[in-house]
């Protein structure tokens, strides 16, 4: 066993020194969440007294909460590779509603209560329906077109759409500079159609996800990327030297994020509703937004969201 080649000692070493680094960096990325979440403090959502018939009380008898979410998106949803954590905004959502339902969240073993499912554009709405997710909660904006069908609570967020360009470009600084131009959107977006409104010139690529699009502008394969600004934000955040979005002043959309479930589940909606109220009565929406879109920068919103109770 101890007759290995020097070079292979060697090589050994060296993958052991990379690895050491790699999980010094995420044990320091660890500490800095954690002590981040120190200094936010923990939740004060309590145990709804009563639970409606429907999909909230069938979920709290299987005991389990299962929520569609984005794992590629930062700040939204975004699986941290060292611990598996869903990390964003979006996550947080489904903490304090897994938190509404059971009293507390366990998304550890076979006793957690609370399990998330990568869902995507593409993929979102069929995963509502088949029952592979209880609720989607993936940056889902409540079109009036999906209101017809499918419930949605919320909306727990409001922002806009924006255009995300390289850091170094210098020609495209609106949308109207879009025209003639190669833009990057998520198949199945609805922010496909949102720009070719806004801009019909612009030349519209879709991709698998955001994460793809990011990837084809730094790469130089694309002119700009366009979808919400929540969105774009979490790429710059990672990578402030590759991206640069566009002066807000350029948002031309209103994107009110909601918590899209099956049609006719209007007792789960309006029980999400008062979830909603509830963490922006008790600080516990704050607490959220400073664990995310706080942390990286972004300003508390003047105006808080105020749930549509259609």
């Amino acid at each position: 066993m101890r007759m290995f080649r020097r070079t292979a000692v060697a090589a050994m070493a060296a993958v052991a020194m990379s690895l050491a680094a790699c999980s010094g960096e995420a044990s320091q990325d660890q500490e800095d969440q954690d002590k981040l979440e120190d200094e936010v403090g923990a939740y004060s959502m309590e145990q709804a007294s009563e639970i409606p018939d429907g999909l909230i009380k069938q979920i709290q008898d299987k005991g389990v909460l299962v929520v569609g979410s984005k794992f590629d998106q930062p700040l939204i949803g975004q699986k941290n590779t060292a611990t598996g954590k869903i990390e964003g905004f979006d996550a947080e959502m489904g903490r304090l509603l897994a938190q509404r339902i059971f009293g507390t969240v366990d998304e550890e073993g076979d006793d957690a209560n609370l399990q998330f499912v990568e869902t995507t554009s593409q993929n979102r709405e069929t995963y509502i329906n088949d029952g592979t997710v209880d609720v989607v909660i993936a940056s889902y904006s409540m079109y009036p077109e999906r209101l017809e069908k499918f419930d949605f609570a919320g909306p727990y967020f409001d922002t806009g759409q924006n255009v995300m360009v390289a850091a170094d470009n210098t020609d495209i600084n609106s949308v109207a500079d879009l025209a003639g131009k190669d833009v990057c959107i998520a198949e199945g977006s609805g922010s496909i159609d949102n720009l070719a409104k806004e801009n019909p010139e612009a030349t519209i690529t879709p991709l698998a996800d955001y994460a793809a699009c990011a990837e084809a502008l730094e790469n130089g394969q694309t002119d700009a990327v366009s979808t919400d600004e929540t969105i774009l934000y979490g790429f710059t955040v990672d990578k402030p030297d590759a991206f640069r979005v566009l002066d807000s002043a350029n948002i031309f959309t209103e994107e009110p994020y909601g918590i899209g479930m099956k049609l006719g589940e209007t007792d789960a909606r309006l029980f999400i509703d008062d979830m909603i109220d509830e963490a922006i009565a008790n600080g516990d929406w704050q607490k959220a937004f400073d664990l995310t879109f706080g942390a990286a920068g972004m300003p508390t919103p003047a105006e808080m969201p105020v749930p549509n109770r259609y």
